[in-house]
C-alpha cells in the first residue's frame, strides 16, 4: 500500500520556516505518526529530513529520503526521484510519504490512501498540502477530538481512499 500521512491546518498549511506547525502543539498527532509509521518505510524530501525529522533514522522504519544532492546518511536509503523510492520499499512494508509540500505533489496522484490530520486552526504558513478533489478521493473514517491540556487546537484524524 501506498500513503500519505500528513497534518494540516484550514488553509492547508503545513510548515513555516522549515518546520511543521503543530508539532509542540499537538502530541496525539505525533502519536498517530508513530503509530501509522511503525515498521512501515517512510519515504520525505532531503528538507523533511534534515528540519522536521532533525536528521534522526527514527526506529523500527525504513527510511528513503528524495533528493538530488550527493548524501550519505548511514540507516537511509537516498534516491533521486519518486520511483526510486518506491522501488526502494522492502518487501513486507507500505510506504508512507511524510512530506514535505513538494513530495506531496508529486505523490498525490500515486497514493491510494491519505492520512489525514485536520486541524481547526489557521496558523501563518509558507508550505501547503494540495487541495484534494472529492470527486477522486472518498473519506472513509474521521474520529473528532477537541483540544484539551495537551493538545492546543481541536483536530480530526481522518482517512481517504482513491475511488
Amino acid at each position: 500500500m501506498k500513503s500519505i500521512l500528513v497534518a494540516y491546518g484550514e488553509n492547508r498549511g503545513i510548515g513555516v520556516d522549515n518546520d511543521l506547525l503543530w508539532q509542540r502543539d499537538l502530541p496525539a498527532d505525533l502519536q498517530n505518526f508513530k503509530k501509522l509509521t511503525t515498521g512501515q518505510a517512510i519515504i520525505m524530501g532531503r528538507i523533511t529530513f534534515f528540519f522536521d525529522i532533525k536528521e534522526r533514522i527514527l526506529p523500527n522504519r525504513q527510511t528513503v529520503i528524495v533528493t538530488h544532492q550527493k548524501l550519505d546518511i548511514p540507516g537511509a536509503t537516498i534516491v533521486s526521484n519518486i520511483e526510486d523510492a518506491f522501488k526502494a520499499v522492502e518487501p513486507g512494508r507500505d510506504a508512507v510519504v511524510i512530506g514535505g509540500e513538494q513530495i506531496f505533489r508529486q505523490t498525490i496522484d500515486l497514493v491510494d490512501r491519505i492520512y489525514a490530520t485536520e486541524v481547526h486552526a489557521s496558523l501563518p504558513a509558507d508550505t501547503f498540502f494540495p487541495k484534494l478533489d472529492m470527486h477522486i478521493w472518498s473519506e472513509i473514517s474521521r474520529e473528532v477530538h477537541a483540544a484539551d491540556e495537551r493538545n492546543k487546537y481541536p483536530y480530526d484524524f481522518v482517512v481517504y481512499e482513491r475511488q
